[in-house]
């Protein structure tokens, strides 16, 4: 096996229409607006700057990442699945970069000139497999689909369902998944993110993408939307950064690329920052508000330098699109 290698399996496009049925059933609305299947809730949507380091190693001026390189951002900060900032949940940074000249990746647009990073607070993904990716969608929908709609009693019975069988057939997954969303936070701009899945860096290279955060790391949350105001009220005072950078597989076996549930780091490999994130002092506003929703974000999203790897990856620019357009037709 070589590095950066992809092995992918002759029925996936079978196994990606059923991911795609299974996940548009977790679109949901509040009040005019389609949201998100996952990551719904967003904490803040913060504008900044994205740095690349003048001075990077070796073979790293690759793709978005040009010696001195200045790029304007939106940063948009979100829960996992939870609507209530005080329960334990996993948190996400979608990064878009602008001004990034390049033919993207992304299938049916017309030429962009952004780059997008998505990242959350979990080193890991919690699926190993894409027929453990496949079952714990189709088991979790039901649960999803008890949130912001109402409490029928045929959705709490197939909730409870789903529950049972990721229960019994599914406990390593389940585990897993309650891992990976099972933490409190007190500040959204002290975490650091990861991509979780890999991505190709040039010719023959795959990383991981890691954010680490320097903001205040904030005291108890009070109320179910504290991670926002926080949010709102740092970056009202004072500037907050990050260190992007990559982590690189050295070794196929011990960083694998379609198995998302090993940690890299801990199995011997460097991470490398090659950028600062900058998230400028700034105020709030409905705008931004509105512009949080309408914003679309999509690993496929990138320069061919930087391809997504791994079948989480595969699945998503097929998931993502469909739930964008879906999303598009439902927002009123």
């Amino acid at each position: 096996m070589k590095l950066g290698e992809e092995r992918i399996p002759p029925d996936e496009a079978e196994v990606f229409e059923a991911l795609i049925a299974t996940n548009l059933k977790t679109v949901w609305m509040e009040g005019t607006t389609a949201k998100r299947g996952q990551h719904g809730k967003h904490h803040g949507l913060a504008k900044g700057t994205f740095q690349v380091s003048s001075d990077l190693p070796e073979g790293f001026a690759v793709g978005v990442f040009q010696p001195g390189r200045e790029y304007r951002c939106q940063l948009r900060f979100s829960n996992g699945g939870k609507l209530d900032d005080t329960d334990e949940d996993v948190r996400g940074m979608a990064i878009k970069l602008f001004d990034v000249e390049g033919k993207k990746l992304l299938a049916g647009r017309g030429p962009s000139t952004e780059q997008d990073f998505l990242l959350v607070d979990h080193p890991t993904y919690f699926t190993a497999t894409m027929a453990e990716y496949l079952a714990f969608n189709r088991h979790f929908t039901p649960i999803q689909d008890m949130r912001g709609n109402g409490m029928l009693p045929l959705k709490v019975i197939r909730a409870l369902w789903g529950l049972a069988m990721l229960s019994i057939f599914h406990r390593k997954t389940l585990k897993a998944a309650r891992m990976f969303a099972g933490r409190q936070v007190h500040s959204i701009l002290s975490l650091t993110f990861h991509s979780t899945t890999p991505y190709l860096f040039g010719e023959g290279r795959a990383v991981k993408y890691k954010a680490v955060g320097h903001g205040p790391k904030g005291g108890t949350l009070d109320c179910d939307n504290g991670l926002g105001r926080s949010l709102r009220d740092t970056l009202r005072q004072a500037p907050v950064t990050f260190d992007f950078g990559v982590i690189v597989q050295t070794d196929a076996i011990r960083h694998p690329i379609e198995d998302p549930t090993v940690d890299w780091e801990a199995n011997g490999a460097n991470f490398i920052s090659l950028a600062k994130l900058t998230l400028e002092q700034q105020e709030n506003s409905s705008e931004k508000d509105a512009l949080a929703e309408k914003l679309r974000f999509n690993p496929w999203m990138a320069l061919p330098e930087h391809r997504p790897l791994g079948f989480i990856n595969r699945a998503r620019g097929e998931i993502y699109r469909a739930m964008s357009n879906l999303r598009g037709r439902k927002t009123r």
